[in-house]
C-alpha cells in the first residue's frame, strides 16, 4: 500500500487531487472520497500524530512529532519531502508492504505566499498537479503497479480565503493559527479543556473566521489560509482509494411509464449501480422521447452499491401507425462517469417501455392538403 498523507488538503482540494490523478485514466478509483474529521484543534501537531497513532493527543505517549507517532504503528516506513529517492528505491525493491508518503509542500503554500487570489488560482492549482504527478512516478516504480493500493488521507484542511487577526485579551496565550494553548477568557474564543477533549492541555479557539496569527500575510497584512480552528474548511477532511485499474461491475438502467398519448406524462427510472464508487454526470437518451432524443442530463447522482428510481416529466409520445398492441418499446442510452472519472455508456435494459392510451389514429388529416 502507499499511503499518501498531504498536510493541509481540505475536502475541495482532495477532489481536484483526484481529478488530476484519473485524468486520461491513469489511476482508477477504488473507493470515492469519503468525508473524515480531523482532531480538534485543526493543527499537525496533533492532527498528523492521532492520524497515525489512532490515539487522543492526551495519550502519555504524545509528543509533537508525526515520524514519532508513525513508528507507533509498528509497520511500514514514513517518507518526508526530502526522502523521495529512498522512497522510489524502496518501492522498485518492494521492501515494505506499506510506504507512507508524508508531503508538507501543499500545505507551506499558505506558509509563504503573500497575493492571495494568485495562491488560489494559480499555485495551488499548480502544485496539487505536481502532487498527483510524482504519485504517478511512485505508483509506476513499483514492480507489480496494478497490486499496489494508493490511499489518499489528510490531517486537517485550510480556511478557504483571508481573514482578518485579532489579540485575544486577557491572559497571555501560546498563540498558532486559529488556536492558541491555554484558557481564555475571550468570548471571541472558544475553550477545548484537556480532560473533556483529549488533548495534553487547555487549547483555546477562534470561534469565528479571524485568526490569531499565520506563518505569512497579505501585502496588507491580512491573514493568509490560517487553520486550527472549528470551521468545516479546516475539519472535513476525506480519505480515498485507487488503483492503476478497476473491473467494473455492469450498470443497469430501466425506464417505464404510462400515460395519454400527447400528453405530460412521467418516466420513471431505475438505475442500478453494484459499483464501490458513485455514478455522476449521469446523461440520458430515449429515442422516443422527443425531449430526450439529444439527450439530457438528469441532476442527481447514484451513490455507491445503491438502486436510485426516480421520475421526470415528459410529453408522452403517440403509439406507431402500424402499433398492434398499447405498449411502445424504449430504446436509448445512459452515459455516466464513475465517480467523475471514467466515462461510460450502456443501453436501456430491454424491458424498458411505456403503456400508452391512445385513441385510434387513421392517420388522415385535412392538414396535410391544406
Amino acid at each position: 500500500m502507499l499511503w499518501v498523507v498531504v498536510d493541509g488538503l481540505g475536502w475541495l482540494d482532495h477532489i481536484e487531487l483526484l481529478s488530476y490523478l484519473t485524468k486520461n485514466n491513469q489511476l482508477a478509483i477504488e473507493r470515492y472520497i469519503e468525508p473524515r474529521f480531523s482532531i480538534l484543534p485543526t493543527k499537525t501537531e496533533y492532527a498528523k500524530w492521532s492520524l497515525y497513532t489512532q490515539l487522543l493527543p492526551s495519550h502519555s505517549s504524545w509528543v509533537n512529532d508525526a515520524g514519532k507517532g508513525f513508528v507507533q504503528m509498528g509497520k511500514g516506513k514514513r517518507y518526508t519531502d526530502s526522502r523521495r529517492a529512498e522512497l522510489l528505491k524502496d518501492l522498485k525493491s518492494r521492501k515494505h508492504q506499506l510506504y507512507c508518503w508524508d508531503t508538507q509542500q501543499f500545505d507551506e503554500l499558505y506558509h509563504h505566499e503573500r497575493d492571495w487570489e494568485h495562491l488560489y488560482n494559480n499555485r495551488r492549482p499548480y502544485i496539487l498537479e505536481g502532487i498527483a504527478r510524482e504519485i504517478l512516478s511512485f505508483v509506476n516504480s513499483y514492480e507489480q503497479p496494478d497490486n499496489l493500493q494508493i490511499v489518499i488521507a489528510s490531517d486537517h484542511g485550510q480556511m478557504l480565503g483571508i481573514s482578518e487577526q485579532i489579540l485575544p485579551s486577557g491572559n497571555k496565550l501560546d498563540t498558532k493559527g486559529r488556536m492558541a494553548i491555554g484558557k481564555s477568557d475571550d468570548t471571541r474564543l472558544v475553550v477545548l479543556e484537556r480532560e473533556r477533549y483529549g488533548l495534553p492541555h487547555d487549547i483555546s479557539v477562534v470561534r469565528g473566521a479571524a485568526s490569531l496569527g499565520a506563518f505569512s500575510y497579505t501585502t496588507d497584512k491580512k491573514i493568509i489560509g490560517s487553520h486550527g480552528g472549528l470551521f468545516p474548511e479546516e475539519v472535513v477532511v476525506g480519505v480515498s482509494v485507487l488503483r492503476t485499474s478497476i473491473q467494473r461491475l455492469p450498470v443497469l438502467i430501466t425506464c417505464s411509464g404510462k400515460g395519454k398519448a400527447n400528453k405530460q406524462g412521467e418516466l420513471t427510472i431505475t438505475i442500478d449501480n453494484a459499483n464501490s464508487v458513485p455514478l455522476t454526470n449521469l446523461w440520458l437518451r430515449i429515442n422516443e422521447i422527443n425531449i430526450l432524443k439529444s439527450g439530457q442530463p438528469l441532476e442527481r447522482n447514484v451513490l455507491e452499491n445503491d438502486k436510485l428510481t426516480f421520475n421526470i416529466n415528459i410529453h408522452v409520445p403517440s403509439l406507431p401507425l402500424d402499433s398492434q398492441e398499447d405498449i411502445l418499446p424504449l430504446t436509448g442510452e445512459l452515459t455516466f462517469q464513475f465517480a467523475n472519472a471514467e466515462t461510460k455508456s450502456i443501453i436501456l435494459s430491454s424491458d424498458s417501455s411505456m403503456v400508452i392510451e391512445q385513441i385510434f389514429d387513421s392517420g388522415f388529416s385535412l392538414e396535410d392538403f391544406l
